[in-house]
C-alpha cells in the first residue's frame, strides 16, 4: 500500500484513522498536531484495536509508537515507571521500601550510550525517540486529565516523564538462575554434593556442585537474595490506596455490582511455568511455507503482557507482539520470516560472592587489589 505524505503541509501531524469494522461505512478520522515529529505520520486502528503505523522515517515510527502505546495503556506505563525508578513507595506507602530498594540496587548504572545501541546499530535514537514520543503523550493527558485512564482517579496520582533508562529495566526481566544456584549451594551445604545429585535432576547429567572453598555454606541463607525478589514481587493495591474521591467511585461500582447480582467466577489459576515453540514443515502446509508456532507461558493478566503493533517506515515492515513498554516488536514477523521467544533452562544469571577488605569493609578485591566501593544516598519519599 502506498502512501503520499506531500499535501500535509504541517510536519507534526499525527493522522489517525479508527476503521470500526471490515464491512462498517462509517469510519473516524481525526487529525493530531503532536510537537516532536520530523514529518507527517499516519496510524490506522483496525477492528481488533491494532495500530498499524505509517511513517516516512525511523525516528517518527518509534515516537509514534511510543505516542500511541502510552495513549492505550497509560496507567500499565506508570506503574512499570515507578518499579523501574524505584518510587512504588511514594504510591502505596512504607510497606513498598523494601521494593524500591531492591529496584534502586539493580538499576542500571554503566555507559547507558554502549547499552541502548547493544539492542540495534540505532538503539540509542531508536529508544530516545520512542521515549519522546511516550513523554509526548503524558504531556498531553497531564493538560487534559479527563484524557487520564480511571486508574489516575482512584490513586489520586498523575503519570511522570520517562527516559530511556526506564525502558530497559531488568524488574520483570525473565530471570530466576541465581535463585536456583542459591537454592543449589544452600541444599549442597546443608545435605552434601552426592545426596544433592542422588535428589534432583541435572542436565549435564554430572555437574560439578561442590561450595568454593571460600564461601562458608552455614552463612547462605534466603535473605541474601530478599531485595532481588522485592522488587520483581506483582504490585497489589489494597483499599487504602485509594484516594477519598477514589474510594467514592469504588464505593459507587460496588453499589453496581451488588445490583447486577452475577455470579462470581473461579479465579484462573497459574499452571506450571513453561515455554515452547516448533516449526511445521512447509511440506505440510497449504501454501507451502513453513510455519513458526511460540508459545512463550507468560500470564494472561489485564492489562495484557503484550501490545500487537504493525510498524511501517522506510527499512521497516514488522507486525507483532511486544512488551507494550518497549520500542519494536519480540514476536511476529516481516516479509521475510517470523520470530518469536522461548525460555530454555540455562545458566543466565550468576551469584557471585565478593572478598570484602578485613581492614576495610568498603573495599573488595577486584584484579588482585582492594577497591573502595562508591557510594550513592538515596532518598525515599
Amino acid at each position: 500500500m502506498r502512501r503520499s505524505y506531500s499535501s500535509f503541509p504541517c510536519c507534526a501531524i499525527l493522522l489517525l484513522t479508527l476503521l470500526c469494522s471490515i464491512t462498517a461505512a462509517a469510519q473516524t478520522r481525526k487529525k493530531l498536531g503532536v510537537a516532536g515529529l520530523h514529518a507527517p505520520v499516519e496510524i490506522l486502528r483496525d477492528q481488533w484495536g491494532v495500530n498499524h503505523i505509517y511513517a516516512a522515517n525511523q525516528h517518527d515510527l518509534f515516537f509514534a509508537q511510543g505516542y500511541a502505546a502510552a495513549k492505550d495503556r497509560l496507567f500499565q506505563f506508570e506503574m512499570w515507571r515507578r518499579e523501574a525508578t524505584g518510587t512504588v513507595a511514594e504510591l502505596l506507602g512504607p510497606d513498598e521500601v523494601q521494593r524500591d530498594t531492591g529496584a534502586r540496587l539493580f538499576k542500571f548504572r554503566g555507559n547507558l550510550k554502549k547499552e541502548l545501541n547493544h539492542y540495534h546499530p540505532q538503539g540509542e535514537a531508536i529508544i530516545n525517540a520512542y521515549v519522546d514520543g511516550v513523554n509526548a503523550y503524558i504531556a498531553e493527558a497531564t493538560r487534559t486529565p479527563e484524557l487520564l485512564p480511571i486508574e489516575f482517579k482512584l490513586l489520586g496520582i498523575r503519570p511522570g516523564k520517562w527516559t530511556p533508562e526506564v525502558v530497559i529495566s531488568r524488574h520483570q526481566g525473565l530471570l530466576g538462575n541465581s535463585t536456583e544456584e542459591l537454592s543449589l549451594g544452600m541444599a549442597v551445604a546443608k545435605a552434601g554434593e552426592a545426596k544433592v545429585k542422588e535428589l534432583m535432576w541435572f542436565h549435564p547429567k554430572d555437574p560439578i556442585l561442590a561450595l568454593d572453598s571460600t564461601i562458608r555454606g552455614e552463612l547462605l541463607s534466603e535473605k541474601i537474595l530478599e531485595l532481588y525478589e522485592a522488587y520483581q514481587k506483582d504490585i497489589v493495591f489494597k483499599p487504602a490506596h485509594l484516594s477519598p474521591a477514589g474510594k467514592d467511585l469504588v464505593g459507587q461500582v460496588n453499589k453496581l455490582n451488588q445490583q447486577l447480582a452475577k455470579p462470581k467466577k473461579e479465579p484462573f489459576e497459574h499452571g506450571v511455568q513453561g515455554s515452547n515453540n516448533w516449526i511445521v514443515s512447509g511440506r505440510r502446509t497449504a501454501s507451502g511455507h513453513p510455519m513458526l508456532a511460540n508459545d512463550p507461558h507468560r500470564s494472561i493478566a489485564v492489562p495484557s503482557l503484550r501490545y500487537m503493533v504493525h510498524l511501517v517506515a522506510p527499512g521497516w515492515n514488522v507486525i507483532g507482539g511486544g512488551e507494550p513498554v518497549i520500542p519494536g516488536v519480540s514476536i511476529g514477523h516481516n516479509e521475510h520470516g517470523a520470530w518469536g521467544l522461548t525460555i530454555y533452562e540455562t545458566d543466565g544469571e550468576d551469584l557471585y560472592v565478593y572478598d570484602l577488605n578485613p581492614a576495610n569493609l568498603k573495599q573488595y578485591r577486584h584484579k588482585g587489589q582492594w577497591v573502595t566501593m562508591d557510594e550513592l544516598t538515596e532518598t525515599f519519599r
